[in-house]
């Protein structure tokens, strides 16, 4: 087990990233399991922790009482300066254990920009890096995700791979180890390896050799094993309905890139836009049920606490159930102040109504993705929205008030030319004329976002040549030029990193050289921008001796051997080629789900079939629309006369207050919250008060929230024995029932203490605090002469100046004035204690590391702040306790 030393984490950015403990995170005891997981995502934790996919897997895992799955995200660079200098493994979140006790060690694969951070994962975990170099001991690697259909570049680095969905076949690998394993793991490594090969979908790279002619062209992946299949076809779940899903969700302590409840509503997209992989290897679509669905984001709430649900899928507005599921979760959730997003919405099946629906709790703009600035080519790429869609959409958007439009488009696509490019401009501009004709005045704000076309396989365009980087960046200035209207902001993608992601998305295990290169020369994270260096990759091509321009810039010939053919999402390449010759003509495919089939070959070879329910929902529709008008109109009749009536309890007729009622907590921030930051502390009672059910009274206005009102912020790192939290109820309930609810669903180092009714007007808890006071606790090697030396030179000084820097701004605080009481201290068991009494103004108050450094600095004290553990003991107010002020 790691053990994370507090001095390490007080160094880094952020350390909730790895400390863990999160709520609805699973902690099994390994000596209990026959199976251990560690699930990986190769980036860093906020990131990590949105992926859906890996939720759904680690609690697939979980479920099972004979295997344990846990997590680990790539260390930020400062995390990582700190482990190699200590020597500190990769670790996992929810027990610390180092990775290379694990049996399996999985990534999620989402993108080719990772690779760089996986090799970097293996090497902080001890773990050889390729595959062949690894011992009996050390776990299987193993790849999942979008990138499995080419994984040939990192085959060398991965034991083997799932291929499609893996909700059944992690599952079968598990239960296939352990039964190798009560076996007395006959052949070794290898023997495990050969048993895969039986499980379908498994991808097993070593059994495999590629082979090149004297050109060094591609030709042929040989299997060398009789039982190696040629092709490795997708795994896929044949029925949503009866799928595992998520749960019970991991809530993290921070804030993460989707921090939200995500509801999968169906799988797969048959619209056949023709540069999008995803459309292709996550066919065919499957629906889920309404009724499942409503179930299902009743148990997500109430096991989270979240406000905010994204309805995701490829193509959510495909859903067939949309509206009637809008409607009833709204209904479901409306006491509950539950909002709803829909993550991807097209154009031509955009409905005002039901964004206007969604958004009633909380309202935001809207994105649609035209794709391309002409019609032209957007019938190159199969889009199938018009200008006059888009139009439509925006008009009926801008008279419902709405302001902000964010437009996505792709640069770079086959046969576009500079028209096309211009475009894009002038779509944006007749958006904004639009707002300007429908409101008579400026004020609309429309954003575009153009990324760079990376070809990719098993679309109609794995054929295409890449754009080089200096056509990608002369695009990108002409389309700079044309945007002259300062409502419409641009922005745009590295045209330096998409060209590295070209070669890398069709390439061969030639290319495993050149990754491993790029690592070793100080290549990671080179999604972020700010840390991608171009020149590393370039130097890494030309010592390996490699051409970029071989592998993304090249026109492939249609009879060219692929080396990505041996892991399939199931499609004919003869479909492939015909969806080619349809685009080169600009000419229209229509949507197999509702209309003929395509003949792209997916269902058939998988045994798969297309579950959908607009047939069904388009007959009750028609059947209740009577019933519905009727209903209709009683409800209005209802509504009139409920609108005349004001509720005894709670009236909220015109210029009538709400009665609420209000409460003050006393609460703790224990050691496992230590690293958690202010505002996610607050957060984390939020959705306590959500799982809590308790009747929460929110603001009113524009974005509604929970009137909840915290005592003075804790810098990070400190924990408090005594905190302050007030918040308000609509309803009367008394303080033992408050209590036992809220206490239940709070996570461990959220203790609630006591509880006391707030009557009549009271001052507002930032207000009421003038006083707080900190014990600290700091390794000392010196003598209890030398702390009163220094401790009390500090203390007589009429002025100690301490120059606070922060990312805003840098000033210096007289810290003298903030401190009521002297500095008390006392040495023992080689460990310096002391007590701080500090003032807290309205205009900010000082640190209490901030004193304990600036004694270290300017009065000598030789201790390290950084290793000072601090505790706020309470904060009071006129010398009493906040909760006695209540």
């Amino acid at each position: 087990m790691v053990r994370l030393e507090h001095e390490v984490l007080q160094s880094v950015l952020k350390p909730a990233r790895y400390t863990g403990g999160e709520w609805n995170a699973v902690i099994k005891d390994h000596a209990a399991v026959d199976c251990t997981w560690a699930l990986a995502l190769p980036d860093v934790y906020e990131v990590g922790m949105s992926n859906l996919g890996l939720a759904i897997l680690y609690e697939v895992l979980n479920r099972r009482e004979d295997i344990a799955a846990e997590r680990v995200y790539a260390p930020w660079t400062d995390m990582e300066e700190e482990m190699r200098k200590r020597k500190m493994p990769l670790f996992s979140l929810e027990t610390k254990t180092e990775i290379s006790a694990f049996d399996f060690f999985g990534f999620s694969l989402q993108y080719e920009m990772i690779y760089t951070n996986v090799l970097n994962m293996l090497d902080l975990a001890g773990i050889p890096l390729f595959a062949k170099d690894r011992g009996e001991a050390m776990p299987f690697v193993v790849g999942g995700g979008p990138c499995v259909y080419n994984v040939e570049p990192i085959a060398d680095f991965f034991d083997f791979f799932i291929v499609g969905e893996g909700e059944e076949a992690i599952v079968e690998v598990s239960d296939a180890f352990m039964a190798w394993k009560r076996e007395g793991r006959p052949g070794g490594r290898k023997g495990f390896l050969q048993r895969l090969l039986d499980v379908p979908g498994i991808y097993v790279p070593s059994f495999y050799e590629p082979e090149y002619d004297e050109e060094g062209n591609y030709r042929a992946l040989r299997p060398l094993v009789e039982a190696a299949k040629p092709v490795i076809y997708k795994r896929v779940i044949r029925d949503m309905d009866d799928a595992i899903s998520v749960e019970h969700p991991v809530v993290p302590y921070m804030d993460i890139v989707h921090n939200r409840i995500m509801l999968e509503l169906f799988r797969g997209c048959s619209r056949g836009c023709r540069f999008c992989q995803a459309g292709i290897c996550y066919r065919p679509a499957r629906e889920r049920t309404e009724e499942n669905l409503r179930k299902m984001a009743r148990g997500l709430v109430d096991a989270t606490g979240y406000d905010e649900m994204s309805l995701t899928s490829l193509s959510s507005a495909d859903y067939s159930c949309l509206g009637r599921l809008v409607d009833d979760l709204m209904a479901d959730f409306r006491d509950e102040k539950v909002s709803f997003s829909l993550p991807s919405l097209r154009i031509d099946s955009f409905s005002i109504d039901l964004a206007h629906k969604m958004q009633q709790v909380r309202k935001s703009g809207l994105t649609f993705a035209p794709e391309a600035g002409t019609q032209r080519l957007r019938d190159v790429i199969n889009k199938g929205v018009t200008e006059e869609n888009l139009m439509k959409a925006c008009g009926a958007a801008f008279r419902q008030g709405w302001k902000q439009v964010k437009l996505y488009f792709m640069m770079g696509l086959p046969t576009e030319t500079d028209e096309d490019v211009i475009g894009i401009a002038e779509l944006a501009k007749k958006v904004v004329a639009l707002y300007t004709e429908i409101k008579g005045k400026r004020g609309c704000k429309v954003t575009i976002s153009v990324a760079c076309f990376v070809p990719k396989p098993y679309t109609p365009f794995q054929w295409f040549g890449q754009l080089p980087i200096e056509e990608f960046q002369r695009r990108q200035q002409l389309l700079k030029e044309h945007i002259t209207d300062r409502a419409i902001t641009f922005n745009y993608h590295d045209a330096r990193l998409s060209v590295i992601e070209g070669v890398f998305a069709r390439g061969d295990r030639r290319l495993a050289k050149v990754l491993h290169q790029a690592w070793q020369d100080g290549a990671k994270f080179d999604g972020w921008s700010d840390l991608y260096r171009d020149d590393v990759w370039h130097e890494a091509f030309r010592k390996c001796g490699v051409d970029m321009g071989y592998y993304n810039m090249r026109t492939r010939n249609f009879n060219e051997p692929l080396p990505w053919l041996v892991t399939s999402p199931g499609v004919n390449q003869e479909f492939l080629l015909r969806e080619w010759h349809h685009a080169m003509n600009a000419s229209l495919t229509e949507d197999c789900r509702r209309g003929r089939c395509t003949a792209c070959g997916i269902c058939p070879n998988l045994g798969v079939h297309v579950i959908d329910y607009k047939k069904q929902e388009d007959a009750r529709l028609e059947q209740e629309n009577q019933e519905a008008q009727s209903e209709q109109e009683k409800r209005a009749d209802a509504a009139k006369q409920e609108s005349k009536q004001v509720p005894a309890h709670d009236p909220k007729g015109p210029g009538r207050p709400r009665t609420l009622y209000a409460w003050r907590a006393e609460i703790t921030k224990g050691e496992e919250l230590r690293y958690v930051s202010h505002l996610d502390y607050a957060n984390l009672f939020l959705r306590a008060f959500d799982r809590a059910k308790l009747p929460m009274a929110y603001s009113e206005g524009f974005n509604p929230h929970m009137k909840v009102a915290f005592a003075s912020a804790l810098s990070l790192g400190v924990t408090s024995a005594s905190e302050y939290m007030d918040f308000e109820l609509t309803k009367p309930l008394c303080q033992p029932e408050i209590f036992d609810r809220l206490q239940k669903e709070l996570p461990p180092g959220a203790k609630l203490l006591k509880l006391r009714e707030i009557r009549g007007k009271h001052t507002a808890l930032m207000s009421e605090a003038d006083e707080a006071i900190y014990t600290l606790r700091v390794p000392f090697a010196g003598t209890e002469a030398q702390a009163k030396a220094s401790i009390g030179a500090y203390n007589r000084a009429e002025e100690a100046v301490w120059h606070r820097v922060t990312p805003k701004k840098t000033r210096d605080i007289e810290t003298k004035q903030y401190m009521k009481e002297p500095v008390a201290f006392a040495v023992a068991d080689g460990e310096l204690q002391m007590t701080m009494d500090i003032v807290i103004t309205q205009s900010g108050s000082v640190k209490p590391l901030e004193v304990l450094s600036l004694i270290a600095k300017d009065f000598e004290l030789a201790v390290n702040p950084a290793a000072a553990r601090i505790e706020r003991q309470g904060i009071f107010g006129h010398g009493k306790k906040l909760i006695d002020l209540a």
